[in-house]
């Protein structure tokens, strides 16, 4: 039988086993002494009857009497007697013999000298037996109590007076005071039960409010409490269960807003970090590692290293580090982004610091490094160049003027010229190199005022309309002034790059400059029909010192748009290109409008 697993209802259960084996042991035991209690009484009345049929029938039992009329005498006295008391009543001889008897003839009956009660009256001491006998319309021997006194004369014992129940005969009495007994351990058996039970169930409700309590916890209810039914134990654990909960909202707060600000941290954070379990198992990845890796996290996390990511020399690295226990590092390519990675594989330590729990990736991203190293690079091989071809000109020049050269004013003349030209083109790419440098690092400032795009526009496209043989340099302005927030020198100057630009890579064609109102930003467009750029150059054409394959006949520094670029954010506005290689290029900057 399996016990029910309600807390009360076990106690009630063992509560009630309790009370049902003590009342029990209890009754059992009031059964069996109010029965000897019972016999012991009817004993004594038995030997107080006995006493009392001695008393009388001593006068009778002289020697000298004759035994013939002493036996009718006694026999009828003896009935007599019996009736009286109730009881079957024996006179017995000295020799043993019965001399009369209440319930048949003395000659039926055999010699009771065997009889220890017999035995101990002929004594002189009164006695009481409990044996099996033969009894009137019985169907066999009787369980009877025997009482006998000694019948005494001149101080002589001269015979026995018996005095003999039935054993039976208090079996009413005993039956009624065990229904008696029954009832009441009964009655008292189920108001304790009764009474127990509302006590445990009382007892018990604040366990089972704790339990709930407990359950409700583990769900999520943090601001569940329990609130206490009893002033006892139960109290205390209420008490406790409701510090617990406490704490454990508490600790939760803490740990969601240090998780929250984790989770701030690495999603702004530029290196990607990628969490790896001793499994494989990614379990986080930031935001910065998605954009690196072009996984996305929704289905990323969860899944195994390798199927999600099929760079063998990240998952060489991280299986290294696991392995090994030690720090991994390695440069990677990931491809077909042709990202340049820095991968560091960081063990982590299981609880206990035994073994490894997995691995911390740390992603950083070279590629502007290397872009940066690679445009340097062009750089200086460009301005080398540029530099190399003007001064290599002036060195000749000027020896030739020293070798004699200034004897001819004709020809020293246009030394000098030229001479002046290279420095001048010299001078020029210094400045842009100064004038990016102050821009870059935020000396420079500007003065926004309201000005007229439009009229800024067409005094420029005036200046550069006959600047090159072959080449239409138009302006297209609406009817209305274009008025915008800014700084006329600064985009003056990012107007005159564009234009130069678009010069150097339009041989022949058309330049057109419009300008669009718009609703909260003036817009200018330098669109030209000349050889275009090549799609895999529009992301890096505004990087200082890059230049396009393209334009490096023409001498340019690859600092013009990077000055256009710089300008235009120190307005608030942005700058962009689009452009088809062959079919001409459109370079659009805008500024705020002043409505």
């Amino acid at each position: 039988m399996r016990l029910p697993r309600s807390l009360h209802w076990r106690i009630a259960l063992a509560y009630t086993a309790l009370i049902f084996v003590t009342m029990g042991v209890v009754s059992i035991y009031l059964v069996g002494f109010v029965r000897n209690t019972y016999i012991a009484n009817l004993q004594a009345a038995l030997l107080q009857q006995a006493r009392l049929v001695s008393e009388t029938t001593a006068p009778y039992l002289t020697s000298a009497a004759s035994s013939d009329a002493a036996g009718v005498d006694l026999q009828a006295l003896t009935a007599r007697l019996g009736a009286s008391v109730g009881a079957r009543a024996t006179l017995i001889g000295a020799d043993g013999a019965v001399i009369a008897d209440s319930v048949q003839s003395p000659a039926q009956t055999p010699s009771q000298l065997i009889r220890p009660e017999v035995r101990s009256a002929l004594d002189g001491s009164a006695a009481y037996a409990v044996y099996d006998a033969a009894a009137p319309n019985a169907a066999g021997p009787v369980s009877m109590i025997h009482a006998a006194a000694p019948i005494v004369s001149d101080g002589v014992v001269v015979g026995v007076a018996r005095v003999s129940a039935p054993a039976a005969q208090v079996q009413p009495n005993i039956n009624r005071l065990v229904a008696a007994i029954a009832l009441s351990a009964l009655i008292v058996t189920m108001l304790s039960v009764g009474i127990g039970y509302i006590l445990f169930r009382r007892t018990s409700r604040s366990v089972r409010d704790v339990a709930d309590g407990a359950r409700r916890l583990s769900h999520g209810d943090l601001e569940h409490r329990v609130a206490p039914t009893a002033s006892d134990e139960t109290q205390e654990l209420a008490e406790a269960f409701n510090t617990m909960a406490n704490t454990i909202r508490r600790m939760l707060r803490d740990m969601s807003d240090e998780s929250g600000k984790l989770t701030a941290m690495l999603n702004t954070m530029d290196d990607g970090v990628v969490v790896i379990e001793a499994d494989g198992v990614i379990t986080l990845m930031n935001s910065a590692a998605e954009l690196l890796l072009d996984i996305g996290a929704m289905d990323a996390v969860g899944a195994r290293l390798v199927e999600v990511l099929r760079d063998h020399e990240i998952q060489q690295t991280a299986s290294l580090a696991l392995s090994s226990g030690r720090i991994q590092q390695a440069e990677v390519e990931i491809l077909p982004q042709r990202r340049f990675l820095k991968a560091i594989a960081t063990p982590l330590s299981g609880a206990g610091g035994a073994g490894s729990a997995g691995i911390l990736l740390t992603l950083h991203d070279l590629s502007g490094v290397r872009q940066v190293e690679t445009t340097l690079r062009e750089f200086v091989t460009n301005v080398s160049h540029e530099l190399r071809s003007p001064l290599a000109s002036v060195k000749a020049m000027v020896e030739t003027l020293q070798e004699g050269a200034l004897e001819h004013p004709s020809t020293a003349r246009n030394f000098l010229d030229r001479i002046n030209r290279d420095v001048d083109r010299m001078n020029d790419m210094v400045e842009d190199l100064l004038e990016l440098s102050r821009l870059e690092s935020g000396r420079e400032q500007i003065s926004l005022a309201p000005l007229d795009l439009s009229a800024l526009v067409a005094e420029v496209v005036a200046e550069y309309a006959d600047r090159a043989p072959g080449v239409n340099v138009r302006a297209q302005l609406p009817a209305a002034a274009a008025l915008a927030l800014g700084e006329s020198a600064k985009l003056r100057q990012a107007l005159i790059n564009l234009l130069e630009n678009a010069l150097k890579n339009t041989p022949t064609g058309i330049i057109t400059v419009s300008v669009d109102g718009g609703d909260s930003h003036c817009r200018v467009r330098v669109s030209d029909s000349g050889v275009g750029i090549p799609r895999e150059h529009l992301p890096h054409v505004f990087e200082r010192f890059y230049k396009v394959d393209r334009a490096r006949r023409d001498g340019g520094s690859g600092l013009g748009l990077a000055i256009v670029r710089h300008i235009i954010q120190m307005h608030g506005g942005e700058v962009s290109v689009e452009s088809e290689e062959g079919a001409g290029s459109v370079f659009t900057f805008s500024v705020p409008r002043i409505s």
